[in-house]
Order: structure tokens, then C-alpha cells, then sequence
């Protein structure tokens, strides 16, 4: 079963090659359709392989020498461009690297790669969308510009759209989803003004996103804008907003830390707390009226977050976990659900691999559910005996692009994706996890690329 499911991963991602991956929607074509699906080729003696063929061979030798490691996988496709760097396939296999590297937390490949899928089609919007994502995750000022290029084209194109739209063009999107998009966008800009220093332009994106589509966390980002710039009457109506807003996250953590950023902004103003219940009450009933008919379409918590460990995911208690107090270590997640048979076989053979690193305080272990019905979780856990730490997954399934259950994804030191499994074997399950966990704790050797 190892085998199958070590082919069966290979399958999967060589399909990104030979059709469209997260970067484009067209159907994934099957592996036997690949050559009536590229253009026909003079024929070749049958001594002589065509050099479409040797495409296919270094391509399947990639694939099937990376494992399970999507690390490799990109190095092996790095190496496949050097040796092709004509080839028909150039950007599919370009899509490929940026959509592993992004899978995989790797925001500095992606950007690489992406760049050069940009060469291709200057305007595609799902590529300025992943290359801002990636780019805004570096930490060098070089990288934040180019971050601000691309997010100003995106919100640029999306502008247009919208018009077009309103003009009477054919849209798939209602009016609501525009503003919701173009708002999200400005947003998005908005940071990385912030993060750049830029207070002014920081201020007048948010204000602007604002004004198209009301949210939370945007009125938050107005209020700490403008208490910086020292107006405590603008910064307490935003945080005012912000903290009274329908459908709040349910992260109780940020909810109070709102609370204090309300409770500042109300003393500078007024000199005390008094008076400050009835203004919120009054502020909440205002934006009630205001977004009644958004209430039932609520962003989910972790809306537009792209790095799996921004995310805050809810045990089962109703506790938040931060996946950011896992940065640095090897992390473990087994993604599973109460239906699923081998889920509960993979759930008694994880605890078996996590009894082995109990000492080891670099490697932690989460097993998150994807139950659409959460309430007859706790009942199974009880039931089955687990002492795996659990949490729902909340989105991260999608994030991770989790296709079927149970996946097996480990994280190394960085964040980066370094194993993928999906399915079980149960005689290979525990030596074969040991040995990858332990080889993400080892100490990281740069790459030669890296070195480069």
C-alpha cells in the first residue's frame, strides 16, 4: 500500500504539469491522454526517442525521485527547466513550482517562479495574486515594493471589472461580491503601505475599502491608523466599529484586545469609561440596520489568510489555537474526519509515532477534523480514547488543498511543507512517520540555490 499511495501522489502532481494547477482552471487531463492532448509530432524511428518523449522520461524521473517530499519535487523541476528551457510544458511546470512552493510555505520560491510566469501574461490575476501573497511574506523593503506593483494592478484591473460589470457586461459575480472583492484589495494594498512606513496611503486605502464593504477588521486597521497619527476622536469611532460589528470572529483573544484599543481610545476622548456601554450599544443597533442583509454571509475567521500558521483554528472545548505558537518547530497534522474509517486507524497508529517524541520539544502533533457537523466530535474522541491534541480545521483543509482523508501533511523548522501522505498503511505507517519527523528535525543545510 505504501507503494500505491507513493505513486498515487506522484499522479496527482504530475497531472499539475500536463494540465491547469492552482494557478488556472482547466480540467486535469489523465496521464494516458497526454500525448493526443499535445500537438503530433513527425514520427520517429523506433530506435530514437522524439524529444517530446524525453520530456515525458525526465519528467516522470522528477516525479518519482522527490517521493513524498515537495521540496525535492521543485528542485527536481528547477532542473528539468535548465535542461528543457524550451519545452511546450514551461509554464505549466512553472504554475506547478509556484503552486508546491505556496502549498508548501515556501513564499521565496514562489515569488521567484512567479515572476517569470509574469513575463508570460503581464495581467493574470491569479498570479499577481499569488506573487503579492508570496512577496508581502519576505521581510526585505525590495519585496514589499514589488508587492505594492502588483497589488496596485490587481486593484486597477479589478476596478475596470467592476465597471465593466455595473455598465450592463456579463459578470458571474453580484454586486455585493465586487465590492467585496475591489474592498478586499484595497485592503490587501493598505498593509503593505502600513508595513512600508506609509501611514497617509495606508490610511486612505483602508478608508476607501471601507467605504465599498464595511468589515471589522478594516475599521480596526483605520483605528490604530489614525491613533498613531494621533487623532483619538477618528481612532475611537473605528475601533468603536470594530468592536460592536455584527458576526465577530470567535477569537476571544482579539476580540478583548479590541476591547482595550476601544477602552484607550474612549479615555483620551472622554477622560474615563463612562458613558461608553451606551455609545456601543447605540454604535452596534446603527450597523445592524446598516448591514442587515450581509449578516447571513459573514466572513469565515480565517478569511484571506495564506500562511497556515496566521491561522486560529478552535479545539474542541472552544479554546483558540494559534498555529503561530508553533512557528519553529516540526509540526505534525493528520487531517481526518468521524466517517472515515482509516481515520481511526491513523488516529491509534499517530499516538503510537507521538509517544516517540514525547521528550523531543521541537515536534508537536494535531489532529484536525474536517466533520462538517462538529457536535459529534467530542463523543468520538471519547469514545475512541485519543490523547492526539485535536481542532477543527477551518479552512486549513482548503488551504492545504487537502483532496481525501486521512492526509498526513508534516512542516519543517521553516514552515515549509517537507511530507505529504494521503491514505494509510498500517504496516509501514509508524517506521515510515518516525523516520520523516526525524529528518525535519535534523538541522537544515541550505540548498544550493539558497547558497547562490
Amino acid at each position: 500500500m505504501r507503494q500505491a499511495a507513493s505513486v498515487l501522489w506522484r499522479r496527482i502532481a504530475y497531472e499539475l504539469v500536463l494540465g491547469f494547477c492552482l494557478l488556472g482552471t482547466c480540467r486535469l487531463l489523465p496521464l494516458g491522454t497526454a500525448q493526443s492532448a499535445a500537438k503530433p509530432a513527425d514520427k520517429q524511428p523506433a530506435t530514437q526517442a522524439s524529444p517530446d518523449a524525453e520530456e515525458q522520461k525526465a519528467l516522470d524521473g522528477a516525479f518519482r525521485s522527490a517521493e513524498s517530499n515537495p521540496q525535492i519535487l521543485i528542485e527536481n523541476l528547477d532542473a528539468f527547466l535548465a535542461r528543457f528551457p524550451k519545452s511546450h510544458r514551461r509554464e505549466m511546470v512553472l504554475r506547478t513550482i509556484c503552486t508546491l512552493a505556496m502549498e508548501g510555505n515556501d513564499p521565496g520560491v514562489a515569488a521567484q517562479y512567479g515572476q517569470k510566469l509574469l513575463e508570460i501574461d503581464p495581467d493574470d490575476p491569479k498570479v499577481l495574486t499569488m506573487l503579492v501573497e508570496a512577496l508581502a511574506r519576505q521581510s526585505d523593503g525590495a519585496s514589499r515594493a514589488r508587492a505594492i506593483e502588483y497589488s496596485s494592478r490587481l486593484v486597477v484591473i479589478a476596478e475596470k471589472q467592476r465597471a465593466q460589470a455595473a455598465s450592463g457586461g456579463i459578470s458571474n459575480n453580484t454586486p455585493e461580491q465586487w465590492a467585496e472583492r475591489l474592498a478586499t484589495l484595497y485592503a490587501q494594498r493598505a498593509g503593505l503601505y502600513r508595513d512600508s512606513g506609509d501611514l497617509d496611503k495606508a490610511l486612505a486605502d483602508y478608508e476607501r475599502s471601507y467605504e465599498i464593504y464595511p468589515t471589522a477588521r478594516v475599521a480596526e486597521h483605520m483605528g490604530d491608523a489614525t491613533s498613531t497619527k494621533g487623532d483619538s476622536a477618528r481612532a475611537l469611532d473605528c475601533y468603536l466599529a470594530a468592536f460592536v460589528f455584527p458576526n465577530q470572529s470567535p477569537d476571544p483573544g482579539h476580540r478583548q484586545e479590541v476591547r482595550r484599543k476601544l477602552g484607550r481610545a474612549y479615555v483620551a476622548v472622554h477622560h474615563s469609561e463612562q458613558g461608553l456601554g451606551d455609545m456601543a450599544l447605540a454604535r452596534y443597533d446603527a450597523l445592524t440596520q446598516q448591514l442587515a442583509s450581509r449578516f447571513s454571509n459573514a466572513l469565515p475567521q480565517n478569511a484571506g489568510r495564506r500562511d497556515p500558521f496566521d491561522y486560529v483554528l478552535e479545539r474542541t472545548d472552544g479554546t483558540a489555537l494559534r498555529l503561530t505558537d508553533f512557528r519553529g518547530k516540526v509540526m505534525v497534522m493528520d487531517f481526518w474526519a468521524t466517517w472515515c474509517g482509516p481515520c481511526r486507524l491513523q488516529g491509534k497508529l499517530l499516538e503510537r509515532v507521538m509517544a516517540n517524541f514525547r521528550t523531543e520539544p521541537a515536534a508537536a502533533f494535531l489532529a484536525v477534523n474536517t466533520d462538517a457537523d462538529r457536535s459529534i466530535v467530542p463523543s468520538f474522541l471519547k469514545e475512541e480514547g485519543w490523547s492526539l491534541p485535536v481542532a477543527y480545521a477551518q479552512g486549513l483543509d482548503q488551504l492545504l488543498d487537502v483532496r481525501g482523508l486521512p492526509t498526513i501533511v508534516i512542516f519543517d523548522r521553516q514552515g515549509r511543507v517537507v511530507y505529504r501522505q494521503e491514505g494509510v498503511d498500517p504496516e509501514g505507517f509508524v517506521d515510515e512517520l518516525n523516520k520523516h519527523v526525524r529528518e525535519a528535525l535534523r538541522p537544515r543545510v541550505p540548498s544550493s540555490g539558497e547558497a547562490r
